[in-house]
């Protein structure tokens, strides 16, 4: 009796799982959509609705489901078998059933549909005008208003700083290349003509200055690049790497040991840079004939929530360690060591190498730190997310991540 009467209700009834599965709908609604009640069950509950509908469910009411739990006079459309379009009221309640979260949905036709409308967007204006004339609101809508125009001011210096930046970037790593390079060429000339120790520590300087502008080239670059991401081999990058390296140190200084690195989701030519000056810095600063490097790799889960607390959204991250046996250094300077042009050692290196891992790191939302112990040995330890879909940087601007 009781299953008759929910059958023949005056409102159509439909409940799904959270998946959207349909599991449960009367009569009523059958009639409403023309479509045999057992036809609906197992069908997702999407294919009822229109796709404005299935937008408006994906970003609003669903969401506001999974938050309250209820929805009371929801206006939506559905789509009956024939394809005719049917305005209904909706009202819902989320809820635990047999160990599974439901939502338990009813339906009423509601054909005048535009006119509730109209009502609402009169009573919408209604309201509005009766809040745009209290005093308090008012007064915060002027506070509101005075601090946008002072962010607006700020924001036009931020633009026009960065556009002086840029261009002060550009100056400084493409318009002192030739001059540079006539330095060079006369330096070079010049030693073939007289032996003069001085001669020996221009071209050093020459040498080191253009070792500066190709950094500062590669800093600028990673600014202003587009960052492209597509799936990488971390193993074949370190090899790139390598064979970059060993056309400018003899092979036989690295003595490379690392674990299968694997696949994740990153700019590749970022990535071989910041693997390629890791192990260039081993190799600069080893302590004895050949540069002993280890890289680890690990898979753990990370919170993508850093900034914010008692926010949590776990996700996949592959954490890199590079470890070598070197020259080290105290970790008093852990947090100075990723400057720009900071150095913690005399001789070789200009101190950008770590200032540009940071950089790369940052434009793959991924987390670096360094340790060290004095006269023993120097570790990177990188966070990269597998997939950098979950930190919505598929079309991200350059840099615009770098802590």
């Amino acid at each position: 009796m009781i299953a008759q009467l929910f059958d023949k209700a005056p409102c159509g009834y439909i409940s799904f799982y959270d998946d959207g599965t349909i599991f449960e709908v009367n009569e009523t609604l059958g009639s409403i959509l023309r479509i045999d009640k057992q036809a609906l069950k197992g069908k997702n509950v999407e294919s009822l609705f229109t796709l404005p509908t299935k937008i408006f469910c994906q970003t609003h009411l669903f969401p506001l489901l999974k938050i309250q739990s209820h929805a009371e006079e929801i206006f939506l459309t559905l789509l009956s078998s024939d394809g005719e379009y049917l305005p209904v009221l909706l009202n819902a309640q989320r809820m635990e059933w047999e160990k599974r979260m439901i939502t338990s949905c009813v339906f009423i036709v509601v054909p005048n549909r535009k006119k509730f409308e109209d009502e609402l967007v009169a009573a919408r204006k209604t309201a509005e005008n009766a809040l745009s004339q209290n005093t308090d609101l008012v007064a915060v809508k002027a506070a509101l208003q005075k601090h946008t125009k002072k962010l607006e001011q700020q924001m036009r210096l931020v633009s026009s700083q960065n556009q002086e930046l840029q261009q002060f970037s550009h100056v400084v790593t493409h318009n002192l290349k030739e001059p540079l390079r006539k330095i060079l060429f006369y330096t070079e000339k010049l030693q073939g003509e007289t032996q003069l120790p001085t001669m020996e520590k221009l071209a050093r300087s020459a040498q080191q200055m253009k070792a500066v502008v190709t950094g500062l080239q590669q800093y600028v670059w990673l600014n202003e690049k587009a960052n492209q991401y597509q799936q990488v081999n971390l193993d074949a990058i370190v090899q790139n790497a390598i064979s970059q390296l060993t056309k400018e140190h003899d092979a036989h200084l690295l003595n490379l040991q690392m674990d299968v690195l694997g696949s994740l989701e990153g700019d590749e030519d970022q990535l071989e840079l910041m693997l390629y000056h890791l192990l260039d810095n081993a190799v600069k600063f080893r302590k004895g004939e050949k540069a002993n490097v280890i890289i680890k790799s690990t898979l753990l889960k990370q919170n993508a929530f850093r900034q914010v607390a008692g926010k949590y959204d776990y996700q996949s991250f592959i954490k890199l360690e590079v470890t070598d046996d070197g020259i080290g250094f105290d970790p008093e300077y852990k947090n100075h060591i990723f400057e720009l042009f900071r150095k913690l050692h005399s001789g070789e290196g200009q101190g950008l190498g770590l200032a540009l891992c940071k950089k790369i790191t940052g434009n793959h939302a991924g987390i670096i730190e360094a340790d060290g112990k004095p006269g023993i040995s120097t570790t990177i330890t990188i966070w990269l997310p597998l997939q950098q879909a979950a930190f919505g940087l598929q079309e991200a601007l350059p840099g615009m991540l770098n802590p």
